[in-house]
């Protein structure tokens, strides 16, 4: 019995350190501007990235080199990402005004994790030219 309070204690506390942690990779890109180069390559236009954009940056990131250092918080951000889609498929299935606004509340957070895909594009892209650069 011990054993399962314990894992359940530790599993709280994991879920809690992931939310936090990934919400403040979040915020820090939300602080971020996008560069012209990165907007007219991937076709932003606005300040604004929408959430069902996330993927096709997510692809856009993988293509381009990076330094290596971004690697955990694309991954931890992906999943932040996929676990808010499970639980706005969830909410979309219940009736009631709070999961409406809470839904609202997930579609933000998802485009809050599209916005920082395009800013870690950006940052590659950054990285790519800094090494041709230093290269010729």
């Amino acid at each position: 019995m011990i054993a399962a309070l314990i894992l359940v204690v530790s599993l709280a506390a994991f879920v809690q350190f992931f939310v936090f942690y990934t919400r403040s990779l979040i915020a820090a890109s939300g602080k971020l501007k996008l560069s012209e180069n990165v907007r007219e390559i991937t076709g932003l236009s606005g300040h604004g990235v929408e959430a069902m954009q996330f993927d096709r940056l997510l692809q856009l990131v993988e293509l381009c080199p990076g330094s290596g250092n971004d690697l955990m918080g694309i991954r931890a951000v992906r999943a932040y990402f996929a676990t808010l889609g499970v639980l706005l498929s969830l909410l979309t299935k219940m009736p009631g005004g709070v999961m409406a606004s809470m839904a609202q509340w997930l579609n933000r957070e998802r485009a809050s994790c599209a916005y920082f895909a395009a800013t870690a594009l950006d940052q590659r892209m950054a990285y790519s030219r800094t090494l041709l650069s230093s290269g010729s």
